[in-house]
């Protein structure tokens, strides 16, 4: 965890700081007044629904060291002004990094991050004392607060870095400077902000030119997008996910909603592993966590062993038993085309009477309708009823579903309606983009089981 006085951090930053305080100590950070810890810096952050500065007193109350900001506020806690608190936060966490000279891996994609970045973690901890972002801090405030609240034992960092628009991948390569990246699959998600995958694949690329270059670029050689991607690099490169190259999956076998049985084979190297996971896709982000990891000096059996200890994250892919009997997975953390694809696929293999609850999917841009579309015509082959949640895209999912869809403009209205569809013993899916909120119909349907 940083720790540094005042006056170590305005030599960083450049700015003045306050009379008498510069030997004031802070130790870690926090962006959010509710999060604070006593001796943190906390960084008062603008936003679109309301602005840190106003909540500097409530950091001091609990125990906040020192603020920066981009004014100086009225609270009586010491305070570093700067132009850009953002940007500041992000210039505190490269200098951490440097000083600690921590190994960073960096997991990126469009699909699939959060999870592959827990099973590279896990895996890693096989061999090294491991720190990772929790669940899916990966934002341009949230992946450098992690790194600026690390546990001093960690040695390797796995970091997710995501994105919603160009240059942003830029800006936390700089903080990372990684030893390692990962790409997961390239799929068309935000593409409200870009004009297509293509300009998604360059955004993504753009972590590239900040891999050090005695580093590995591990990418996923199933995926045309990133084709491109190795001459961009000339250290170390790792392909993963077809046949002939660094690793990819011999054989899978479905156990529907219980994981899958898996072979992983590579040039002279072959080892099964069970993945508790449910769904190809999942077999797939193990894949990728697998070939970095093995380069990276983990052994197959230990691989093996991390994977079956593997546990789905938060809302992705957790199985619960309802107490009519049914079965209920929670996917709902959010949602994209090739997302809602691979979890349909898992739920059609999945013995039983089918139901799937679908949001709205969001930041599909122009072609949003077309792709909800697609969607419903591969949730008929999947399920019997559909019920769609969101607005006139969701309706134009649950038309192309055609007989038995229903649907439902909010969560409100899909509580009373999903506990409908379920008489006993159904297999239920649930997915949808965050923005729709559907872990509030899971959270309802659970509290009424217990």
């Amino acid at each position: 965890m940083m720790r540094a006085t005042l006056a170590e951090l305005a030599a960083i930053l450049g700015c003045q700081v306050p009379a008498g305080a510069s030997q004031v100590v802070v130790t870690g950070v926090a962006f959010d007044s509710r999060e604070v810890a006593p001796g943190n810096l906390f960084v008062a952050i603008p936003g679109e629904k309301t602005d840190g500065h106003l909540f500097l007193e409530e950091a001091r109350r609990r125990g906040a060291a020192a603020a920066l900001v981009l004014r100086p506020q009225p609270a009586a806690l010491p305070q570093l002004s700067v132009p850009d608190t953002v940007a500041a936060l992000q210039r505190l966490a490269a200098a951490e990094r440097e000083k600690r000279q921590l190994a960073v891996a960096a997991v990126t994609g469009s699909v699939g991050k959060t999870t592959t970045k827990a099973m590279l973690a896990a895996l890693l901890r096989r061999r090294f004392p491991v720190a990772e972002t929790r669940l899916s801090r990966n934002s341009q405030v949230g992946l450098p607060a992690e790194l600026l609240n690390l546990p001093e034992h960690a040695s390797w960092f796995v970091a997710e870095a995501g994105m919603s628009h160009a240059g942003e991948l830029d800006r936390l390569g700089r903080v990372l400077a990684p030893d390692a990246l990962l790409y997961t699959r390239i799929a068309p998600v935000h593409l409200e902000f870009f004009p297509s995958l293509a300009a998604i694949a360059e955004a993504k690329a753009e972590l590239i030119p900040h891999l050090k270059a005695e580093g590995v670029l591990v990418v996923n050689a199933a995926d045309p997008w990133q084709e491109s991607f190795p001459s961009r690099f000339s250290g170390r490169l790792r392909r993963y996910g077809a046949a002939g190259c660094d690793l990819w999956l011999a054989s899978y076998r479905s156990r529907g909603l219980l994981g899958s049985q898996l072979s992983l084979q590579g040039p002279g190297l072959r080892f099964q592993a069970t993945l508790p996971l449910p769904g190809k896709h999942q077999a797939e982000n193990f894949l990728a966590a697998a070939c970095l990891a093995l380069e990276l000096g983990v052994d197959p059996e230990s691989i093996a062993a991390a994977a079956a200890t593997l546990a789905p994250q938060p809302h992705r892919g957790e199985v619960h038993q309802l107490a009519n009997g049914a079965i209920l997975v929670d996917d709902s953390y959010n949602a994209s085309p090739a997302a809602v694809a691979a979890m349909l696929e898992l739920l059609a293999e999945t013995p039983g009477r089918k139901v799937a609850v679908l949001g709205e999917m969001l930041e599909l841009g122009e072609q949003a309708e077309q792709f909800h579309r697609e969607t419903g015509k591969q949730a008929r082959q999947a399920c019997e009823q559909l019920l769609a949640v969101g607005g006139e895209n969701a309706r134009a999912l649950a038309e192309a579903f055609g007989p038995g869809a229903q649907w439902v403009e909010d969560v409100a209205a899909a509580i009373p309606r999903c506990r409908t569809l379920l008489e006993g013993g159904e297999v239920v899916l649930v997915k949808g983009s965050r923005g729709i909120g559907l872990d509030r119909l899971v959270a309802a349907l659970l509290e009424e089981g217990r």
